[in-house]
C-alpha cells in the first residue's frame, strides 16, 4: 500500500496518469476512492491524479481522532511535500472542499488553481449546516448505525430521488462502497466541520479559484456556495441542475465538463501571460 508518514500521520494516497497533477480530496467520511469512477478515469489521460484517505478514514492512520481542517490540510501538504509535487490543481469536495481553503490559505505555494466543490464557509454562522452537522454526529454517537445512514439521503438531489430511482440506487450504491467504516474518524471529521471557519479570510486567496455545486443541495445550499465565490477575488461559480451534494456521482459528466473548462482556461490565461513576457 502506498504511503507517506506525514508528522504522526501515515498518509494513504493512489496516483494514476501523468501531467500536470491533480489532487483529488474527498469529504466527510469518504475515502479518496470515491474519485476514481467518474472523475480519475476522465482525467488521468491528460493529468498526474492523486487521490488519498484523509486523517481519520480508510487506510491512514495516525494523528488521533481529535483535529481541525487545518491539521487535515497540514497533512496534504506533507504529502505534496513528501511526493515533491512543488504545486497542483487541488479538487476538494464538502469536508475536503474546506481543506482546499486552508490550503490556499496557508500553503499558497502547492495551490495553482482550486477547485471547491460544496462549500461553505462559516459553520457557526450558515445555521443550516451546523444543525445538519450536529444531527448526523448525535446519530452517529449515540444511536443505531442504521438510522445513521438512512439520513444519508438528504444528500441526495430531491429531483434524483423522485424521478430517477435507478441512478439514485446507483448513487446510493456507489457511495456506500467508498464510505470509511472507521465511525470515530468520520465522528471527528464531523467536528472539524463544526469547526470550520474562513469567510473573514477568503478575501486572501489569490489563486485561480472554481466554486460548483448542485443546484439542488440540501447541506452546502447554494447561497454557501455563493458567498464563498463571492468572497474569493475573481472566484467562478458554476451551478449543475438537477443535482444535490452528490454531485460528483449524480452528474460526473457535467462536473468533470466545468473542471475540465476551468482548467484550460487558466491554462490559456498563463500561457497569453508568457507570451507577454517573452515579447516584453
Amino acid at each position: 500500500m502506498p504511503t507517506v508518514r506525514c508528522g504522526d500521520v501515515d498518509m494513504y494516497y493512489e496516483e494514476s496518469g501523468s501531467g500536470e497533477p491533480i489532487v483529488w480530496i474527498p469529504g466527510t467520511g469518504l475515502l479518496g476512492s470515491t474519485w476514481h469512477r467518474h472523475q480519475v478515469s476522465a482525467f488521468a489521460s491528460r493529468y498526474r491524479c492523486l487521490t488519498l484517505d484523509l486523517r481519520g478514514s480508510g487506510r491512514t492512520v495516525g494523528g488521533g481522532d481529535n483535529f481541525t481542517v487545518a491539521d487535515l490540510a497540514y497533512d496534504v501538504a506533507r504529502l505534496m511535500d513528501e511526493l515533491e509535487i512543488a504545486s497542483a490543481h487541488l479538487v476538494g469536495l464538502s469536508l475536503g472542499s474546506a481543506v482546499v481553503q486552508e490550503l490556499a490559505l496557508h500553503r499558497p505555494d502547492l495551490v495553482r488553481t482550486a477547485v471547491l466543490i460544496g462549500t461553505w464557509s462559516s459553520t457557526q454562522r450558515e445555521h443550516h449546516i451546523r444543525r445538519h452537522f450536529e444531527s448526523r454526529l448525535y446519530a452517529l454517537e449515540h444511536g443505531p448505525l442504521d438510522v445513521f445512514t438512512r439520513f444519508a439521503f438528504w444528500m441526495s438531489s430531491p429531483s434524483v430521488v423522485d424521478h430517477e430511482p435507478e441512478l439514485q440506487q446507483a448513487v446510493e450504491q456507489e457511495l456506500a462502497a467508498h464510505t470509511s467504516t472507521r465511525l470515530e474518524g468520520t465522528a471527528a471529521h464531523f467536528r472539524a466541520d463544526l469547526a470550520h471557519e474562513t469567510r473573514e479570510r477568503l478575501a486572501d486567496i489569490s489563486c485561480p479559484t472554481l466554486v460548483l455545486h448542485g443546484a439542488d443541495d440540501l447541506i452546502t445550499l447554494p447561497w454557501y456556495n455563493e458567498q464563498v465565490a463571492a468572497l474569493i477575488p475573481n472566484a467562478t461559480l458554476r451551478t449543475i441542475p438537477r443535482a444535490g451534494h452528490l454531485v460528483w456521482l449524480e452528474r460526473p459528466n457535467a462536473v468533470n465538463r466545468c473542471i475540465e473548462e476551468f482548467l484550460d482556461s487558466q491554462r490559456k490565461i498563463e500561457e497569453s501571460v508568457d507570451d507577454e513576457k517573452v515579447t516584453t
